[in-house]
């Protein structure tokens, strides 16, 4: 059993002898990619952090949810410990993540997770294409995002020729229209509009967009660590083929999911630490 004594050092404090010392290096977002292959280089642990699930908040906001995830992206080998878990789903997949309004600037009704049907195979013509920030692509060690998702598009010409949507990462300023797709790349097009387009399936290297749309009830292909990979297909050549996840298999996700994000009054209470230290310490151990 590890202790629980935990140090905030200064980034320029940091090296490999000091990480060594400790049983995991915690990482916060993708920034810290250089803490991460400096942890993989000396054989240690890291746990990594990041916007939760659940987008109800801002990330430093005290109610958003913080994603917790052992030496991986996300923590899809941990997943089937509490998909028979059902008290946080519950209530998480009653938070509302966005609310939508009318006209006249009042509440019409509040989105959350809780997941649809899936579309049957004849339904939707679009392909959405949800592209990450370059951030996104240094820390997994992508090609940069125009030329990924530009290969993306190619790819889907030898299968189909249903019209692709290009939607990049909004708050990546180095964002531009790519051959053979609609773009739609601007700050004012709001993610969840569209979803409501006749969309046939969305495909992501690992956004959280997946979840969203898998939930919606829109088949998704997930190319990377994604969460919603469970769910999903993960090659474009099954774009004519989509995995169509039932109604209790996204349950049993969003069950799982559930106990990997937590709130900070949840975690200042040790709360994710019981949940999870089990595994952590399974990590900790070569498990």
């Amino acid at each position: 059993m590890f202790g629980h004594t935990v140090d905030i050092v200064g980034r320029d404090t940091v090296d490999k002898e000091m990480i060594s010392k400790y049983d995991f290096t915690f990482l916060f977002t993708i920034t810290t990619h250089w803490l991460r292959d400096m942890v993989v280089e000396t054989g240690g642990s890291y746990i990594y952090m990041d916007k939760g699930y659940c987008r109800n908040r801002r990330l430093r906001e005290p109610d958003a949810f913080i994603r917790f995830s052992p030496n991986s992206w996300q923590p899809l080998k941990h997943l089937e410990k509490f998909e028979d878990r059902n008290d946080r789903w519950k209530k998480t997949m009653k938070i509302p993540i966005r609310k939508i309004l009318d006209k006249d600037g009042k509440i019409k009704y509040r989105e959350t997770l809780e997941p649809k049907e899936t579309k049957k195979e004849n339904e939707g013509c679009y392909i959405l294409y949800a592209g990450s920030s370059n951030k996104y692509h240094t820390f997994m060690d992508l090609d940069e995002p125009s030329a990924y998702a530009e290969n993306i598009a190619q790819e889907l010409r030898k299968h189909t020729d249903r019209p692709i949507i290009y939607r990049p990462k909004p708050s990546w300023d180095d964002r531009k229209p790519i051959p053979q797709t609609i773009y739609m790349g601007g700050r004012k097009t709001k993610f969840h509009t569209l979803l409501k387009k006749d969309v046939y399936a969305l495909i992501t290297h690992s956004s959280n967009a997946a979840l969203e749309a898998n939930f919606y009830g829109i088949p998704t292909i997930v190319l990377g660590e994604g969460i919603a990979r469970p769910v999903s297909s993960t090659k474009i050549k099954e774009i004519n083929n989509l995995y169509r996840p039932t109604l209790e298999e996204k349950h049993s996700l969003g069950r799982s999911l559930s106990y990997f994000q937590w709130k900070l009054e949840e975690i200042a209470a040790g709360d994710m630490w019981q949940n999870l230290k089990e595994i952590f310490e399974e990590e900790l151990n070569g498990a």
